[in-house]
């Protein structure tokens, strides 16, 4: 399963408010998507998102819902990633 970081950027003027909606974000906010945490950022971008998707198309339609329907946020930049794992040190 892919795995993305989703770097969100934010209205100052509506920061509180965008935070708090992002952290409130279902775990499964798409089908085919699981949000595994949100982040704060502090740079250029304001806030993360680590999530795994079933397609790349999946992460295409969570950005579509993020701009409609999370206010302040005014930037959007997913980062397609893959997972090194932990060898087991045992």
């Amino acid at each position: 399963m892919p795995e993305y970081l989703v770097l969100l950027k934010v209205n100052p003027a509506a920061l509180a408010d965008t935070i708090e909606a992002i952290r409130k974000m279902a775990q499964k906010p798409v089908a085919g998507v699981d949000l595994q945490y949100s982040i704060n950022i502090f740079g250029r971008w304001d806030a993360g998102l680590w999530i795994k998707a079933d397609e790349n198309a999946k992460t295409s339609e969570l950005v579509q819902k993020i701009r409609k329907e999370i206010n302040g946020v005014t930037d959007i930049y997913p980062i397609p990633t893959f997972p090194h794992g932990n060898p087991d040190s045992t």
